[in-house]
């Protein structure tokens, strides 16, 4: 007499029951942050830090294009530059544009901050219509290979996202400023349309020319302005570089230096290309279950504390350099933290994952703010814009 078998298919909603609980015991095993409620004082201080540095012209020796020094025999800066150049301070040009979208971001959140008079006369003499014609003039006559690639993608992102912040403030001198900026925002995103047209392969590091966190911020700037052919190129380069990704290495975060999680950066981009169910599918594929070891990395803090001079020369001549590798992984707290609350947003609001990522989100940004003084100068001239990053998204989830 034979023998029957009877094979019983996997219960889907058995399986999704037990990940559940896995899910639910790992948030369990996860420390609770200190809440981060932002006083008066402290936004006050982070207001501070642009200000500090948005008039200090940058070095010659970060800048070996002619946008601000001129590199000839005569080494001098373009004459007037104050009034010729809207960027030109807080170390290079991008720390400029993104220390700019800080000061109009923290004036949207609190209008009435005491250094809110003084930002607004800032913002006035560094994004006049003379300024933004010097912009102009320079990017769109670029007289070698430095200047034809200065600050793409990673400026022009910054300057989009600039544009957006003050399009969607409803203020009369944000009207004016966003009148002033409009020819320069043209220029760059038909730049930047042509840079992802023929891009053949995406950058995927963790520092600024990762091809999906430039593709994020421009992203911001499309939520607020009506741009159809930039909005094509960034759905279309989107599923061209990264739908078809599985398995995300998270094994090979951070690397020493890095400033954001390429994975999570990844991720958070495919949120806004993506429809909601085919997001979950995609997410499914790409990173690992939370509880995994794979996954640790985003709850484990990141170590800076072995980035120190040595005492020898080569240290001794890097100081720069070793404090901005520190402040870029003190960086990498805020932008982690902003991305886990960015991907939880963009979940069911019952998926399990949801409560984890943003409980990781508030450690990373505690983490973070325990550290932003720790890398002087060098961080002091960004860090609080990706504390701002982890801010809205803070309070947009």
């Amino acid at each position: 007499m034979a023998t029957l078998l009877t094979l019983t298919a996997p219960c889907p909603a058995r399986a999704a029951d037990r990940e559940s609980t896995r899910i639910a015991e790992y948030l369990h095993t996860l420390p609770v942050a200190k809440a981060m409620q932002q006083s008066d004082a402290e936004i006050g201080t982070l207001a501070a830090l642009p200000l500090s540095c948005i008039d200090h012209p940058e070095e010659r020796y970060e800048n070996p294009s002619d946008y601000l020094w001129i590199h000839d025999s005569n080494m001098r800066t373009v004459d007037q530059y104050w009034k010729h150049r809207a960027f030109y301070g807080c170390l290079d040009w991008h720390s400029a544009v993104n220390s700019t979208w800080l000061m109009v971001a923290l004036l949207k959140q609190a209008p009435s901050l005491s250094l809110a008079p003084v930002i607004r006369q800032r913002l006035a003499e560094h994004l006049g219509k003379d300024n933004i014609a010097g912009e102009i003039a320079f990017f769109s006559e670029p007289t070698d290979s430095e200047g034809k690639n200065f600050e793409r993608p990673y400026g022009y992102a910054w300057l989009l996202k600039l544009y957006g912040e003050l399009a969607s403030w409803k203020d009369p001198d944000a009207a004016t400023l966003t009148a002033n900026l409009d020819p320069l925002v043209k220029l760059l995103s038909a730049k930047y349309v042509s840079y992802l047209h023929s891009l053949p392969y995406p950058m995927r590091v963790g520092v600024h020319p990762n091809t999906a966190l430039t593709m994020g911020f421009v992203e911001d700037y499309l939520d607020h302005v009506p741009d159809p052919l930039l909005q094509k190129e960034i759905r279309d380069t989107a599923l061209r570089f990264f739908q078809n990704d599985k398995n995300c290495p998270t094994a090979y975060e951070p690397a020493n230096g890095d400033f954001l999680s390429p994975c999570l950066t990844e991720a958070m981009l495919m949120s806004r290309v993506l429809d909601a169910k085919s997001y979950v599918a995609w997410l499914d594929q790409f990173l690992p279950p939370v509880y995994s070891r794979e996954f640790q990395v985003y709850a484990a803090e990141i170590d800076v504390s072995r980035i120190q001079a040595s005492g020898s020369k080569a240290d001794s001549s890097d100081s720069e350099g070793l404090l901005g590798s520190k402040s870029h992984l003190i960086g990498l707290a805020f932008q982690r933290a902003a991305a886990l609350l960015r991907i939880a947003s963009a979940l069911p609001a019952d998926d399990p994952r949801v409560p984890v990522f943003q409980r990781l989100a508030a450690l990373n940004a505690q983490r973070g703010f325990e550290k932003m003084g720790d890398a002087g100068y060098m961080g002091q001239h960004w860090l609080a814009t990706y504390a701002m990053l982890y801010m809205q998204a803070a309070a947009a989830n």
